[in-house]
């Protein structure tokens, strides 16, 4: 009797169990810095200078040539840029190269100038990297080796100016930041050390890579992955329904389920609801999903329903913040 009894406990926990299934989505997350549907070539300026960015050399041992990091990353920035542009598929970045005739008297870029060149070029718009700062510990290289230490961080932050051409509106000091773990020998050896600040030039590079690509991608939207749940089993709806979403099939997914959504089991219909929630929100219809998940969490759904509440909302939000940052610019 124990043992029939452990058998159908164990059972009815695999049954519980399955009813859930985990998989990843992509989302669509709006760009950062609206730019007209119709932008397809942006220029890209790279003002980045030992003025506006200074730094530390990161190879002044030995009589060496000094090398401004920030510059340096700088430089590699802009294959990041044009990399992330270009990933797009619809915009496509060009290298405009700037000199004293493109700044006006305080410094900063004359739009007029770039505005009359920009119409003879075919140029949409511009992406103007103006500063680039990274932070390091004291000493760097030479100092984490004096002390015995295998790595030490290195962060960076780059800011960026974007102008639209047909529109002369300028979206001013947005940024991106990264980091990286640059591993050191340890050593106080100098061929060591040299062999250190060599690494941490290309460490400064890789993550100028990073950065530039992550600026550009604030001006078009983005297909996010993100981690979701949703219901197997519960209702004739939710089992024929679960192919659709895990397939993508959203629309059709939401048509299948609702047929279900008054079901009259409280505990069951709040499974359709949830899944209801996931089909509106794989189609872009946040406000749609936060209702259904709002339904779900009421009627029962428990802690699934009130986790996926509260990730819808906090989705929201973060796009309002998006919003309201665009229209302070």
């Amino acid at each position: 009797m124990p043992n029939v009894l452990l058998l159908v406990v164990s059972a009815t926990l695999l049954i519980l169990g399955s009813c859930k299934n985990s998989y990843r989505i992509t989302v669509k997350e709006p760009a950062v810095i609206p730019l007209p549907s119709d932008t397809k070539v942006i220029g890209v300026i790279n003002n980045v200078t030992d003025i506006n960015s200074p730094e530390k050399p990161i190879a002044a041992i030995l009589n060496s040539a000094e090398l401004n990091g920030n510059v340096a990353a700088a430089e590699r920035a802009v294959d990041g840029l044009l990399r992330a542009l270009t990933n797009s598929r619809d915009i496509r970045g060009e290298i405009f190269e700037v000199d004293s005739s493109h700044f006006v008297a305080n410094g900063e870029l004359d739009w007029a100038v770039l505005d009359s060149i920009a119409a003879e070029r075919g140029i949409d718009g511009f992406v103007e990297m103006n500063e680039l700062r990274t932070v390091s510990p004291v000493g760097g290289a030479i100092m984490a080796n004096a002390t015995g230490q295998t790595r030490y961080r290195l962060t960076g932050t780059l800011f960026m100016n974007v102008h639209v051409v047909a529109t002369g509106e300028n979206f001013e000091r947005f940024s991106a930041s990264r980091s990286y773990n640059i591993p050191t020998s340890g050593s106080t050896n100098i061929i060591n050390i040299m062999n250190d600040l060599q690494r941490r030039r290309e460490f400064y590079r890789a993550l100028g890579f990073e950065l530039g690509f992550a600026v550009g991608s604030m001006i078009y939207p983005n297909w996010m992955w993100v981690g979701r749940k949703y219901y197997t089993r519960g209702t004739p709806a939710v089992r024929s329904a679960r192919h659709m979403l895990r397939q993508g099939n959203w629309d059709l997914a939401e048509r299948t389920l609702l047929n279900d959504e008054e079901y009259h089991k409280r505990n069951k219909r709040a499974r359709v609801l949830f899944n209801l929630a996931l089909a509106n929100e794989g189609q872009g219809e946040l406000d749609n999903a936060i209702l259904y998940a709002e339904r779900a969490a009421a009627e029962g759904g428990g802690k699934l329903a009130n986790e996926y509440l509260q990730t819808l909302r906090n989705r929201k939000r973060q796009l309002e913040l998006i919003e309201e940052r665009n229209a302070a610019h």
